[in-house]
Formats: structure tokens, C-alpha cells, sequence
């Protein structure tokens, strides 16, 4: 054979394998960009390709150049910065905007506050009719556990209603609305002293209803539109959340108003709304991933039925927009409900209280029997873990489980307290963690802590509350997250819940400090890390999001300038998302 024939047919490879064939052009590529990777090998690029929804490229502007065909969107970043699509791992997206719609009474600052308010409303709309809701008073703000019948029946508001407190857990109701609900001296708690409406020393109900026991006088005095507020409810809560760059959302219970009424319904209710997020997403309507899973906390829930719906929901819903493989467990209330367990007493309200612990809405034994038979089907289990004693007992719990099924990643949600011991035994076995800021801070405490100083033992509060900063510092597996509709959709995103735990203020109030000021406070690289990598671990995602990697999917969030550059307190003012791409797709995209 002629040897230049044998160079040029060498060297006419060399040139062809230096090209990428049509089929590898990209669909879309980012140039110029500040690219927080959050990959260890890779932190920082310039540029991302990608092809049919996923990073097929990682690099500098230079090399994404070969993957610029004809068709491809060539998105300029001109310096914009470049995160993973965030993932808002605990909150109630789907279905829960009912919770906070209505009129707002986040500005009360006493009883008659919200009465002023509600009053206000009805004067100004004379010609609207049916049941009246407001929503979002803070006992922290109004000095009280929250409205009695007595309270807001003087304002003379002519309607059924319902205040809603901040993090959705009590109400108050008028005298209409019991009526109306069919809510007398006779009408038996779900659970005494969990869910229950509150009595006077001659056992009269009040019209206060603790821990979602109001949710069935909602649907029988006619505010329950479910045709129309679960759509509503996907389209603001989700649509709100694209815009602030999250992409994924693992969502611990459809809170409809089902969710304290019966097992049953709760669950037919999840099959109704999954088949309908299973459409959006099939018609690529959908604005982000959603992990869904039911919430075991009735008295009367049966774990095995719950694990049985759990994977009856898996084997139609378990793909990587709409999955279910997960089981939630809500076991007890708050510490500002004097019910979240703890492991000293509360300080007493009145002189002559006898001590209380708090008290469990879901035993131990029966957290026992609902994790190891989820763990044994393949399913995780993610619990509500507010006060020290249940955190005490579960991390037991989920050590011991992980013994027997050891791929199992069950999460403590909140940690909103959690002893020195137990933190130790968290971080040992690397048990997953997610905290909420918001509920640590200055909302709930009270300015410096006046509020929660009047429930328990300075000491103790020092020791357990707002565990989540110190444990950030000794392993990485802290996600953070709002937990909506505990909080309006807009105080509960990503970059304000990162402005909260980088300063430990609140600020949604004035003049806010730093509380509690004995933790520390996370940083940049910390707080991006909860709300990307650790979060898309915990929900075993790890290989797919949760970094901007190739072979993962292509989605990331766009902001105007660097994280880095803006000093914590003026995140919340400065961190504009100017882009959201889910699977290359924008879900957003603003003068971009």
C-alpha cells in the first residue's frame, strides 16, 4: 500500500475524530458563566452542554464550543452564576396553599389584632360571602396560644371563621363556625391532649383547635374546594419555588384537610392528586421533581396498611419526576404547644400545673413498627423530630433499624432540639438530618428568646435548641428546608431559609438578632451543600442531581451575581434568580 495513502487515510481519521458528530451537538449551552459545580473534582467551570435534558459537558467556554451546532440555544451567562437546581426537601408543595389563603394576619400583635384585621376585611368586602379564613398569626407575636371563639365573636363578623395560625397546626374559630362545623361540648377529641380542642376549667370548648383537629370543621362549614384549590395550591406553591431556582421537592404528606379526618380518606386523596401530577408531568407541565410520601399520624393508622399504600403508590409512581418510596411519621407537637417531648419539664403556665414532658401522638413502639416494617419493604422513613426526648429515642430507634436493613436513609426532620449524647450518636451513624430555621430562631422564641425562656430551663435551651449549626460542622449530611405551608411559600425558599441559618436571624421582623447566639453560623459552602448535595443523598438521588456533573441532569439555577459576593444579611435582597432549568428545560428565565 502507498505510504501517503496510508498518511492521509491516518491523518483524515485524526481529523474526523476531532469533530462531534450531529448526533452529539447539544440542545442547549451555558457560556460565560461562574459555575458552582459542587462536584469536589470539578468545583468551578465556564460553560455546560446539554442534550436531551442532561450535562453532557463540563468545562471551559473554549471546549463547549464543539457542541454548538445549528440548532443549539447558546445561552450567554456573561458572568451570571451557576448553582444546582436546589432541592426543597421538606415541604408541603402540592397541595397546601389553602392553608394560607385568606387573610392574612401575620402583622397581629395581639388578640385583638386579628379581630381589627378580620373586621377590616369584611368592612372593605361587604358583598362577599361564606365562611371567612385567615391565616398566619404567631403566638410569639400575639402573647397567646391564639384566638378563642370569645375573641373574634366580638367583632361581630357576621361569617363562619377560621384564624389560622403561622404554622398551620391550630385555629381559632368563631361561634358560627362551630355551629356551622357542628363543634359542641359533646364532639370528642381525635387525641386528648394532641389533637384536640381546647376546654375551660368548666370543660366548655373554647373555639381554639389544637394540631389539625380544625381540618374537618374546614371542610364542613364549606371552605374545602378541592377542584380548585389543589390546582391552585400546585400552581403557586410550585410555581413560586421555580422561580426561586428549586427543581426538586420531596413533599412528607399531602396536607389536605383529609390529613385529620381519616387514614382512608388522606389516602384517597394522595391517589387522586398523584394521578394528577402524573399528568402534568407526562405533559411536561411540571415545574420540578417531586418525591411524594403519606403521613402515618392518625391514632387509628395501622403501619402495615401505611406501608402497604406506600408501595402500592411506588409501583405507579416511581420514576424521576413523580416518585413515592418514602413513608412519613408526624408523632408530636411543638414546644410553643408545651407538646413536643422533652427531656426535662416544662416550666409550668399556671403556679399550680403539674409537670409535663410533653406527650407523643405516636409512640416509640409504634415509630419502632412503622420504620423496620418500611425499612424491610424497601422504604425510608422520614419523621417529624421537634423535641429532645423523641429525637432521644428515635436516633435509638433508627440505629437499631439500621442493623437490620442497613441501605435503609432514615431522616429527623426539624431537629428543632436534640441533647449533646444524641448528636454524637447522629453524627457516628451518619443518620440523615433536615432543619428548619425559622422554627429555632427569633419567630418562635421571641425577640432574644423571651418566649421560649418562659417554657423551659434556660440551661436545657442552651444545650438542645438549634442543634442543626453544630452538626453541620461534624459531618455533611444537614439539608435544610421551609417546610410550607409552616410558613407563607415566601418566607419559606431556599435563599431566604440560607439568609436565616448564615446569620441565625428572622427576617421577617425588625431589628431581628442573632438568636440563638451561642451556635454558630453556617457557611456559604454549608449552606449550598444543604440544599443540593446532602438533600439529593437523602433522597437517593445522589448519581442523578444534587451536582452539575456530566451524565447527571441538566438542572441548575441562574442568578444575576456570585452568592459568594453578597454578604449573608442582604441575600434575601440580592440573590435574584434570573433562571431555572429543569432538564434543560427553563421553568424560568427572566431578561436571560
Amino acid at each position: 500500500m502507498n505510504i501517503l495513502y496510508l498518511l492521509s487515510l491516518t491523518l483524515c481519521v485524526v481529523l474526523l475524530s476531532s469533530f462531534t458528530t450531529d448526533s452529539e451537538k447539544a440542545d442547549r449551552v451555558l457560556t460565560g458563566g461562574i459555575i458552582e459545580t459542587m462536584n469536589p473534582n470539578q468545583p468551578k467551570a465556564t460553560a455546560v452542554a446539554i442534550l436531551n435534558g442532561k450535562i453532557i459537558y463540563v468545562g471551559n467556554d473554549k471546549g463547549a464550543k464543539k457542541y454548538i451546532g445549528d440548532k443549539t440555544d447558546v445561552v450567554a451567562l456573561n458572568g451570571k452564576y451557576v448553582t444546582p437546581g436546589f432541592i426543597e426537601s421538606h415541604s408541603h408543595v402540592v397541595a397546601s396553599a389553602w392553608t394560607t389563603m385568606g387573610v392574612d394576619l401575620s402583622a397581629a400583635r395581639s388578640v385583638d389584632d386579628i379581630g381589627r384585621i378580620l373586621k377590616d376585611y369584611v368592612e372593605e368586602n361587604p358583598n362577599e360571602k361564606g365562611p371567612l379564613i385567615g391565616f398566619g398569626w404567631m403566638p410569639a407575636n400575639i402573647g397567646a396560644r391564639g384566638p378563642r371563639a370569645k375573641d373574634l365573636d366580638k367583632w361581630n363578623l357576621g361569617r363562619p371563621t377560621i384564624a389560622i395560625g403561622n404554622a398551620v397546626h391550630d385555629a381559632g374559630l368563631n361561634t358560627l363556625a362551630l355551629r356551622a362545623a357542628g363543634i359542641d361540648n359533646n364532639t370528642p377529641d381525635i387525641q386528648p391532649g394532641v389533637m384536640f380542642w381546647e376546654r375551660d376549667k368548666e370543660n366548655n370548648i373554647t373555639g381554639l383547635g389544637i394540631e389539625v383537629i380544625f381540618f374537618d370543621a374546614f371542610i364542613k362549614i364549606g371552605a374545602w374546594q378541592p377542584e380548585k384549590m389543589v390546582p391552585e395550591s400546585i400552581d403557586k406553591l410550585q410555581g413560586f419555588l421555580a422561580k426561586q431556582g428549586v427543581t426538586t421537592a420531596m413533599v412528607p404528606g399531602l396536607v389536605t384537610p383529609a390529613a385529620a379526618v381519616s387514614s382512608e380518606l388522606s389516602m384517597e386523596d394522595m391517589r387522586e392528586i398523584m394521578a394528577i401530577l402524573k399528568r402534568r408531568a407526562d405533559r411536561g407541565e411540571a415545574q420540578m421533581r417531586l418525591n411524594v410520601m403519606p403521613m402515618f399520624k392518625l391514632p387509628d393508622a395501622d403501619p402495615q396498611e401505611f406501608v402497604d399504600f406506600t408501595l402500592e403508590m411506588k409501583s405507579l409512581y416511581n420514576d424521576d419526576m413523580v416518585r413515592v418510596d418514602k413513608v412519613k411519621i408526624h408523632p408530636e407537637l411543638a414546644w410553643n404547644q408545651r407538646g413536643a417531648t422533652q427531656l426535662v419539664p416544662y416550666l409550668p403556665e399556671n403556679k399550680d400545673d403539674a409537670p409535663t414532658w410533653g406527650k407523643y401522638g405516636v409512640t416509640p413502639d409504634r415509630i419502632f413498627e412503622v420504620i423496620n416494617r418500611a425499612n424491610k419493604n424497601g422504604l425510608d422513613v422520614i419523621t417529624h423530630a421537634d423535641g429532645a426526648r423523641l429525637i432521644k429515642r428515635l436516633t435509638e430507634i433508627i440505629i437499631e433499624a439500621k442493623k437490620h436493613y442497613p441501605d435503609a436513609r432514615n431522616r429527623l426532620d426539624h431537629i428543632s432540639m436534640m441533647d449533646l449524647e444524641t448528636r454524637e450518636k447522629v453524627v457516628k451513624n451518619n443518620i440523615p438530618t433536615n432543619a428548619t430555621p425559622m422554627f429555632v430562631n427569633e419567630l418562635d422564641a421571641g425577640l432574644k428568646g423571651k418566649v421560649i425562656y418562659q417554657y423551659m430551663p434556660r440551661d436545657y435551651i442552651e444545650e438542645a435548641l438549634s442543634p442543626y449549626q453544630e452538626l453541620a460542622n461534624k459531618y455533611d449530611n444537614v439539608s435544610l428546608s421551609g417546610d410550607t405551608p409552616a410558613a407563607p411559600i415566601d418566607r419559606a425558599y431556599p435563599i431566604y431559609l440560607m439568609q436565616q441559618s448564615m446569620t441565625n436571624k428572622e427576617p421577617s421582623i425588625e431589628g431581628s438578632t442573632a438568636f440563638p447566639p451561642w451556635r454558630p453560623t453556617l457557611t456559604i459552602d454549608q449552606a449550598l451543600h444543604a440544599y443540593t448535595v446532602a438533600p439529593a443523598w437523602q433522597m437517593r438521588m445522589e448519581d442523578k442531581i444534587g451536582s452539575i456533573e456530566v451524565g447527571k441532569y441538566a438542572d441548575m439555577a441562574i442568578f444575576e451575581k456570585s452568592l459568594r459576593d453578597i454578604e449573608p444579611d442582604n441575600l434575601i435582597e440580592e440573590a435574584k434568580v434570573v433562571g431555572t432549568l429543569l432538564n434543560g428545560k427553563f421553568t424560568h428565565r427572566e431578561n436571560l
